[in-house]
């Protein structure tokens, strides 16, 4: 997940550039000795990274290689993976890319290596979703360390109290559950907005990087995208985006005074509190507010069809100062014992299928039959400068929850005038 990292300074380098990974079935790019000495890794900081920085002691005993993580902050990180795989620079060996909003300009700029001579086909054909990480020439440039998306999260006792099921059925003729489209999530979040007894019905956050991601619950719930694939054009005026500025508006409306400045992180501590009754964040949050709330708390699948792929895709750049060690890293990295530790610390789903059947990972995992419910319905930003876009997204959100514009007034805005002449894959 990048959020605003890459700045459209930076993604405008990535124009011109070719994917270099060659297909399957050519030489293996590996030397065929044994790898050794050490490798360098790029990664952003955060709990996932602290997992594989911590664990890889354990690969460094086994293998004889040592690894250097560096965790750096998103701006610095944004800048370094450009030059590691748009201009080059030959520093690192692995390079972490965000699944939601990378994937794609990885896939059509990268230059990076294809991982299979590496990893093997067996291995690649395990990981859950490989084909959204595959260039169309065949090769897999990117692994995936583990699987992140958004989550419903809400008030299980509100939830299961008998006058409230009661009220909301005379209400709306259908059971109090959680929802499974947005409809039913709006109409949730009103029957529990009573702010005059300080319970509110939602949480969207206001700051650039938070209502962004927002916008990506809904449009992608809807089965859409930013751009077209297949024509290359955006796709910023659809009906179904029009329709995600209008739920952010009314679930905004549902949110607790100062939203304007708030954050997912805030909307945790407002659902810890007992200040709202149902939001949508993070799978990080099912264990970050579960120690606190117990059973107060309930999680369930994102309403809609698809949602956004939370994940660092790990890639090997052309110019990898060490590129089979980097290779063996990767390897460990989807290896059982990495992952099992990691599903432990985190509460991430694991990558490969064969760990999700697993009753290792199941007695690890309590939740895991919910979460490999959610891995065929993710999906990505379809175009290759998300950064920006985000930008430009959030000031159309702007418009709508200010009265300045209609939904679709900024739809047709964001489409015509704020990206007049900008094509999705750039």
């Amino acid at each position: 997940m990048t959020g605003a990292a890459v700045t459209s300074i930076s993604l405008a380098l990535l124009a011109g550039c070719t994917t270099t990974a060659a297909a399957p079935g050519t030489t293996p790019a590996t030397s065929g000795s044994a790898p050794s000495g050490q490798i360098r890794v790029l990664a952003v900081e955060g709990p996932e990274t602290d997992s594989l920085a911590g664990e890889s002691a354990a690969f460094t005993t086994k293998s004889g290689i040592t690894v250097k993580v560096d965790k750096v902050a998103r701006d610095v990180w944004g800048q370094r993976k450009v030059a590691e795989l748009a201009q080059d620079a030959g520093t690192y060996d692995v390079v972490f890319l965000g699944g939601g909003d990378d994937a794609e300009w990885m896939l059509t700029h990268a230059h990076a290596r294809d991982l299979t001579p590496y990893l093997g086909k067996d291995v690649v054909d395990k990981v859950a979703n490989h084909e959204l990480f595959t260039t169309q020439a065949g090769a897999f440039v990117g692994a995936p360390q583990y699987y992140n998306f958004p989550v419903t999260l809400y008030r299980a006792d509100l939830f299961s109290d008998p006058k409230e099921q009661a009220a909301f059925k005379a209400k709306y003729g259908r059971d109090l559950a959680a929802p499974t489209t947005f409809d039913e999530l709006v109409d949730i979040a009103t029957f529990f907005n009573r702010p005059d007894k300080g319970l509110y019905g939602t949480c969207l956050g206001g700051v650039d990087w938070s209502i962004f991601l927002d916008n990506t619950y809904f449009t992608y719930g809807q089965d859409a995208n930013y751009g077209d694939l297949s024509t290359g054009e955006l796709t910023l005026n659809t009906p179904q985006q029009v329709k995600s500025l209008e739920y952010i508006k009314k679930l905004t409306s549902l949110s607790a005074p100062g939203w304007e400045s708030l954050s997912f992180f805030d909307c945790d501590n407002q659902m810890k509190a007992g200040s709202i009754a149902i939001y949508q964040n993070w799978l990080y949050a099912w264990r970050t507010l579960g120690a606190d709330m117990g059973d107060r708390l309930a999680m369930a699948p994102p309403a809609g069809v698809k949602t956004h792929l939370g994940s660092m895709l790990a890639t090997i750049p052309e110019k990898a100062p060490n590129p089979d060690a980097a290779g063996a890293f990767i390897a460990w990295m989807l290896s059982d014992e990495f992952q099992l530790a990691e599903a432990t610390q985190t509460g991430n789903l694991p990558v490969l299928t064969s760990q999700q059947e697993s009753a290792d990972f199941a007695a690890a995992l309590p939740e895991l039959p919910m979460l490999k419910s959610v891995a065929g319905r993710l999906t990505y930003n379809h175009t290759t400068w998300a950064g920006e876009l985000s930008s430009g997204v959030s000031e159309a959100i702007a418009k709508v929850n200010s009265g300045k514009m209609t939904a679709a007034e900024a739809a047709a805005w964001l489409q015509n005038e704020k990206f007049a002449g900008r094509k999705a894959i750039e």
